[in-house]
């Protein structure tokens, strides 16, 4: 099962939160691949609790 956290990112004036995997740590920096601009950097502000991806993809569905 394919676990992911929410997390809180911040580069420079710009904020984010996206679903992850569960193996960053508030303070650790991070690209992320499939953005817009994967070379920015973003730090970690706030991990949320991991969820199973599936959980959270019914969840976008409505169908909890």
């Amino acid at each position: 099962m394919t676990m992911l956290v929410q997390v809180d990112l911040r580069s420079d004036n710009r904020l984010l939160t996206c679903w992850v995997e569960p193996k960053v740590k508030v303070g650790d920096q991070i690209t992320l691949k499939n953005s817009g601009d994967p070379t920015v950097r973003w730090d970690v502000v706030r991990v949320g609790v991991p969820r199973s991806a599936g959980d959270i993809k019914r969840g976008w569905n409505n169908n909890i």
